[in-house]
């Protein structure tokens, strides 16, 4: 039995997931054995079955962690994020993953995250992190925004935008593994969804450390 199942909804959270279980000390959390596993209809299927495929997978491992976009996930428009991972995580629950499974729902996507590591992101995009944000404050400025504002609510327009606008280059799942591997784990725990990921494993996989210390 491997330690982790992690259920996401596509190529890029994969990889991105996967360059961030590779750094278990900087997350603070001991080494652990894991599978990452993509969804064939992505979010929305996510929603819909997610809790069962995890299900089948219960004799395989020891907790397993769900996560999504909330755009483009079906109930972006009907339901709060929270009550969404209510549902699954209520389902996962009664498919005795009780106390030993998270949902955690990105909002509105996975994207966000980048914007919490933008040293990462530059040196990703080979430019300084002062070019990069006289990109942003452009964008911002055109669309009639703050920076702030289209990092937390257009993501991954921006992310494009800087990618295929400014750089003429194409995004692929290697640009996610890539930005994860250099990512500062600090910065990234100031957005929400990815300090409940983190809470969870450390909760779940307790770094060698911690452990003597108690």
């Amino acid at each position: 039995m491997k330690d982790l199942l992690v259920y996401v909804a596509d190529a890029d959270a994969l990889a991105f997931m996967r360059s961030m279980l590779s750094r278990h000390q900087a997350l603070g959390i001991r080494a652990i054995s894991f599978d990452i596993e993509r969804h064939p209809q992505r979010d929305a299927g996510m929603v819909q079955s997610g809790a069962e495929l995890a299900r089948m997978r219960k004799k395989d491992y020891g907790k397993a962690l769900l996560m999504w976009d909330h755009h483009g996930s079906g109930r972006d428009h009907k339901q709060e994020p929270p009550q969404v991972a209510r549902d699954i995580q209520d389902k996962l629950d009664t498919y005795t993953w009780s106390g030993k499974s998270a949902v955690v729902v990105l909002v509105p996507e996975l994207e966000q995250w980048l914007w919490h590591c933008e040293n990462a992101v530059a040196t990703h995009c080979g430019v300084t992190t002062v070019q990069l944000g006289q990109w942003i404050a452009e964008r911002a400025q055109k669309l009639n925004s703050s920076a702030d504002a289209l990092k937390q609510k257009q993501p991954k327009e921006l992310f494009e935008y800087v990618m295929r606008e400014k750089l003429k280059r194409t995004i692929s799942p290697r640009d996610f593994e890539e930005i994860g591997k250099r990512a500062g784990i600090a910065g990234l725990l100031a957005c929400d969804s990815f300090r409940s990921i983190v809470d969870a494993f450390r909760l779940w996989f307790p770094s060698d450390t911690a452990a003597c210390q108690e």
